[in-house]
């Protein structure tokens, strides 16, 4: 099986390793592993964790990786985990920009995350419903080089509502991956910018998962 199908089935087996939360394989263009990084839980030896995950890799897939390629980032403890970890990787919105050429529009995101900054442009017919729907899938494209390449997620609606006098913009996303769909949602108040409510409204929706799906 070629390696680029397979990185899915090496990252869940180790993830099935003890103390394991996550995984992520990253290859050089020749497809060859360069580096596998994980995060685990407390109370064990990180040492042992990169023994187990050598021997899942060796006994699932006669996959030999050199423990060096292997590196491990250990939480303190659960509260850490659920507390901490969110902060280290939530985006935060930088800046939106619309281009409208004729009939079509250009929607751009930037984004931060940590010291990353991160982009999105999507192109499509300049409506004045699916302008905003362009800015929810270019905050998705954004999102994507912080997310496991085994999950999407899928733009389903925009809207612009009013609540108690305010305007608030919320959005509908759905999260596909290996174990199915998931419906979520995510608001944000309209302060000046429809469209930058419209991208809080998306991250709002996917912060909340983003801790599960990270590129560790």
């Amino acid at each position: 099986m070629p390696i680029d199908l397979s990185l899915g089935a090496y990252e869940q087996a180790i993830k099935q390793v003890k103390s394991v939360i996550a995984a992520r394989i990253k290859t050089n263009r020749d497809g060859e592993i360069e580096e596998v990084h994980v995060l685990a839980g407390p109370g064990r030896n990180p040492k042992q964790i990169v023994r187990d995950i050598e021997s899942v890799l060796e006994a699932q897939f006669d996959l030999q990786v050199d423990h060096k390629k292997i590196s491990v980032a250990q939480v303190e403890d659960e509260d850490q985990l659920s507390v901490e970890t969110p902060e280290m990787i939530r985006p935060k919105l930088v800046g939106v920009t619309l281009r409208t050429i004729n009939s079509m529009a250009e929607a751009k995101v930037e984004l931060s995350a940590g010291p990353q900054l991160l982009y999105g442009t999507i192109t499509g017919p300049a409506t004045s419903h699916n302008k905003l729907r362009l800015f929810v899938e270019a905050t998705i494209q954004a999102l994507a080089t912080l997310t496991l390449e085994s999950c999407m997620f899928v733009a389903e609606d925009v809207v612009i509502t009013n609540v108690a006098k305010h305007q608030v913009a919320m959005v509908v996303i759905t999260l596909v991956n290996s174990t199915g769909e998931q419906s979520l949602s995510g608001c944000a108040m309209v302060r000046s910018d429809d469209r930058e409510a419209v991208v809080k409204a998306t991250l709002d929706a996917v912060n909340r998962k983003l801790k599960f799906l990270q590129n560790v």
